[in-house]
C-alpha cells in the first residue's frame, strides 16, 4: 500500500493480500488513497483523532494526507483488499477535494443502487493493464468516484423518506457500544462526528432530519433519560446517579436536569411514576431504542459476516 510514480494516479490500482492477524504499523501518507475490503474485515485506528472504524467488503475509504494511521487486518481470515493512491490536486483531477480546508476520513457505503463496487473494480482492471496509457481513463473513474462522494449524490448517502441513513446508523453503532455498559460517559459532538466519520455541522443535520432535535440536544437529553428510572425506582443518592448518567458534578447534573424537567432532580424523584420524561418526544424515544433496545453490534467487531 505504498505510492510510486507522477500525476494524478500514483502508482497502479492494485490488490494487496494479507495472513490473519497482520497489521500495518503506523504510518503518514502525503497523498489520498481509496482503500476497499474484498474478503476479511479490518480495522482503521487514527490519531491524534478518536476514530476507530470497522471495514468490512462494501464500504470505501478514503484517508486523507497527513493523518498518522494504522490498519489492523482480520485476526482470523486473511484479508484481501484493493487500493489506489491519487493527488487530486493535480488538473487532471480536477475534484473537490483539494479545495476542502480540512480533507477528512470518509467511510462511505457500496450498495447495489450506486456504481462506486462497478468503478473499483475498473481500478483494478486498468491496474492490471499493462498499456501505459492506462493513466487517464483511471483519473476520470477516480474523478466520477469522488464527485459522487463530495456531491453526497449516492443512494447509501441519502436515505429514502423514513430510513435511516448509513451514516446515522453509523452514529447509533457507536454510541451502543459506548454506552452499552454503565457508567455512561459524556461523548462529545465531535468525538461522534468523528466516529462517523462527517463534520460535526453536518452530523448535526442528519440528527435534526432523523430525529427532530440537534445532536448535543440529543445526546445530553439521552443521558438524563437514563437518571429519570434511577431516581424514581433506586434509593442512589443523587451524586451518584449523576455520575451513572456522564456528569461531571451533582450541580451541573441539577442545574441541567431542571431545564429540561422544569424541577430539580429531588422534587421528580418526589414525584415518581408519572413524572414527565424527556422520553416523551417521539424523536429522541426513537434513538433512545435503536441506541439501548436493539443489537447493533453486527458491524462492530470481527467474526462477523460482511
Amino acid at each position: 500500500m505504498c505510492a510510486a510514480g507522477g500525476g494524478p494516479v500514483l502508482g497502479r490500482p492494485a490488490i494487496a493480500e494479507y495472513p490473519p492477524g497482520a497489521r500495518l504499523p503506523p504510518r503518514v501518507i502525503h497523498d489520498f488513497e481509496f482503500v476497499w475490503l474484498l474478503s476479511g474485515q479490518a480495522r482503521f485506528h487514527c490519531a491524534p483523532r478518536p476514530l476507530d472504524l470497522v471495514l468490512t467488503p462494501g464500504r470505501l475509504l478514503l484517508v486523507p494526507p497527513g493523518l498518522r494511521h494504522r490498519f489492523d487486518w482480520d485476526p482470523i481470515r486473511p484479508t484481501r483488499h484493493g487500493y489506489v493512491h491519487f493527488d487530486p490536486a493535480d488538473p487532471a483531477l480536477g475534484t473537490k477535494l483539494d479545495r476542502e480546508p480540512a480533507p477528512r476520513v470518509r467511510l462511505v457505503p457500496m450498495t447495489g443502487q450506486d456504481p462506486l463496487s462497478g468503478l473499483c473494480a475498473h481500478l483494478i482492471w486498468l491496474g492490471a493493464e499493462a498499456h501505459d496509457d492506462r493513466e487517464e481513463p483511471a483519473a476520470r473513474t477516480l474523478a466520477f468516484m469522488i464527485e459522487l462522494i463530495v456531491s453526497e449524490a449516492l443512494p447509501g448517502l441519502r436515505p429514502p423518506p423514513g430510513e435511516l441513513s448509513p451514516l446515522v446508523r453509523a452514529a447509533i453503532d457507536y454510541l451502543h457500544r459506548q454506552w452499552s455498559r454503565p457508567p455512561l460517559r459524556r461523548v462529545p459532538v465531535t468525538e461522534l462526528a468523528a466516529a462517523v466519520p462527517v463534520s460535526r455541522g453536518h452530523l448535526n443535520r442528519l440528527v435534526q432530519k432523523s430525529f427532530g432535535m440537534g445532536a448535543a440536544t440529543a445526546l445530553e437529553r439521552l443521558r438524563l433519560a437514563r437518571a429519570e428510572p434511577l431516581l424514581a425506582h433506586t434509593n442512589l443518592t443523587i451524586s451518584v446517579i449523576a455520575r451513572e448518567c456522564g456528569f461531571a458534578d451533582l450541580s451541573h447534573f441539577s442545574h441541567r436536569f431542571t431545564t429540561t424537567h422544569g424541577m430539580p432532580p429531588s422534587a421528580y424523584r418526589a414525584t415518581g411514576i408519572g413524572s414527565p420524561s424527556v422520553l416523551d418526544h417521539p424523536g429522541l424515544r426513537r434513538l433512545n431504542h435503536l441506541i439501548f433496545d436493539q443489537d447493533l453490534s453486527t458491524t462492530s467487531s470481527f467474526g462477523t459476516s460482511g
